[in-house]
């Protein structure tokens, strides 16, 4: 029976189905046609193509609806399995089926082997089947009409509306945001909303009892996103069970070390400013950078020496909480501090750690001492291997880090890094501008966007990972004076060094009677 309907569903369906396949083909073409270094608005045609696979479901559930007693497939009669099982074949064939070869026929273009690029589509594809395609069958079988789907489509939205915009108004934040932990909360929503749909298709096609999987969904909406909160304590402690580390130091330890002096920036160098990373873009930069200016913090720089380190690893701070205690044992401020990411060149190392403070709270404790505490969570990275390409014109593909390109910017003042991988990219990279004949090198630029999830596959907006980052070579305001300059690119390389996370830890540092107002930047 299984064939008669997949069959039925298709004469019926098939225009819409090659509508679908042709948007994704069209995506698909798009993207791999416009080259490394034009970026394509992601998120608005992953929507389109996610929005057209969900239309797609929809239509084909209600061919046969589940809700109500007037059905054709009740009346012949039709086992609910083979009903079931036909639907889900039409969603894995016919929906997702030309998805998942437009993903590899774009690693294969790419010049990419047919392992990774097979590998890289299959993962995208159980990805997208189990986080989009199940529950949109769940949410299509609870609804008999298009109109009915319409309507709580928009109570949905609604929904994803006000966790957005409720938040924001309350002050309540996401801790394991925009750090590689953030798989964590991810993966207890997206858990939680797969078994709600298998749940409600449970009980639709063997019971149809909809009003109870409508709750059973309904409650799962709501619930689902609050996992974007959890507390980061929480967070990382399902790290280390889902992963079985053991979170142990690692032999690293942290001394305040006031001898080292106050911080002094180098030149040009903004204190307050943040600047572009993977994930945050020029326009949360921009709204970052307001904020701050707006709110007259000020940002105080505490000396500390680091040792154990092995060198040429990395020590990436994913997070930092700050409490400063009075003389009186009262808390006078709580909150995080600034980014800290060290390449570690021998076992010993010294930063400065930012800590920015309320205007009202300086003002109140910058000249009285207070004691400080630092809790941090860092992860160690381990380098993998070096690559090298020219600044100008190169195109490279580098086992592990993916196929990368170089170009230098419309305003001559920068070399653009492109890089493309199959499936995920790796958590952290550092690239470097170095002069092949006298290995002078420019500052390094750190690629880092952690993701610790242990789990392969994403959706947006495909199977393929694409980043890259700037290095700057040339600087107009004349502030910045660089060792490998404009005239000495044609004989200069990008160094392009890839790293894996390979532990966990947690630490904290306790520095008591500081007195804030000394710790401030030295300008010169």
């Amino acid at each position: 029976m299984v064939p008669h309907i997949l069959k039925k569903d298709w004469r019926l369906l098939w225009p819409i189905v090659v509508a679908l396949g042709g948007l994704q083909g069209l995506l698909a073409g798009a993207r791999f046609g416009v080259g490394p270094f034009t970026s394509l608005p992601t998120v608005p045609m992953s929507l389109l193509e996610m929005l057209g696979a969900a239309i797609v479901i929809a239509l084909v559930v209600h061919q046969d609806p589940i809700p109500g007693t007037r059905q054709d497939w009740l009346v012949r009669p039709i086992r609910r399995r083979d009903l079931f099982l036909a639907k889900l074949l039409f969603v894995v064939v016919l929906v997702q089926g030309p998805w998942l070869a437009s993903d590899l026929l774009q690693g294969l273009l790419n010049g990419f082997p047919l392992g990774q690029s097979a590998w890289a589509a299959l993962a995208c594809a159980a990805w997208v089947l189990l986080t989009l395609s199940l529950p949109v069958l769940a949410f299509a079988a609870v609804t008999s009409t298009l109109t009915e789907t319409f309507l709580a489509a928009l109570g949905v939205l609604a929904v994803v509306i006000a966790f957005l915009i409720v938040p924001s108004l309350t002050g309540a934040t996401r801790p394991a945001a925009l750090t590689g932990f953030a798989w964590v909360p991810s993966l207890v929503r997206e858990v939680l909303w797969l078994f709600a749909a298998a749940g409600a298709l449970i009980l639709q096609f063997r019971s149809r009892r909809t009003s109870a999987a409508r709750g059973l969904l309904a409650g799962a909406l709501l619930v689902g996103p609050c996992a974007a909160f959890l507390p980061w304590r929480t967070t990382f402690h399902l790290e280390q069970v889902l992963t079985a580390r053991s979170g142990d130091e690692a032999g690293i330890a942290l001394a305040f070390a006031p001898g080292d002096g106050r911080f002094r920036p180098a030149p040009g160098q903004s204190l307050d400013d943040v600047v572009e990373k993977p994930g945050f873009g020029p326009a949360d930069v921009a709204a970052e950078n307001q904020r701050r200016r707006a709110e007259g913090a000020r940002t105080v720089f505490l000396p500390l020496r680091l040792s154990g380190l092995i060198p040429e690893s990395r020590l990436l701070a994913d997070r930092s909480e700050v409490r400063l205690t009075g003389r009186d044992g009262g808390t006078v401020y709580e909150g995080t501090g600034e980014d800290l990411d060290l390449h570690a060149t021998s076992d010993t190392a010294a930063v400065h750690q930012g800590i920015r403070v309320p205007g009202t709270v300086f003002g109140r404790a910058s000249a009285e001492p207070v004691d400080v505490q630092i809790d941090y969570w860092f992860t160690v990275f381990q380098p993998n291997r070096t690559y090298a390409l020219p600044a100008q014109g190169g195109d490279q593909r580098m086992p592990g880090i993916g196929r990368c390109a170089t170009k230098v910017d419309v305003s001559g003042t920068r070399v653009l890094v492109q890089c493309l991988e199959p499936g995920e990219r790796p958590s952290c990279l550092s690239v470097v501008l170095e002069h092949a004949p006298t290995r002078a090198r420019n500052p390094e630029v750190s690629l880092c966007a952690p993701d610790y999830s242990p789990y392969p596959g994403h959706t947006l907006p495909d199977a393929l990972s694409r980043f890259g980052g700037r290095l700057p070579f040339y600087d107009p305001s004349g502030l910045v004076h660089y060792p490998v300059g404009g005239p000495q690119l044609s004989e200069s390389q990008v160094l392009v060094t890839a790293f894996r996370s390979t532990d966990h830890f947690s630490t904290r540092i306790v520095i008591p009677a500081v007195r804030l107002e000394q710790w401030e930047a030295q300008v010169r």
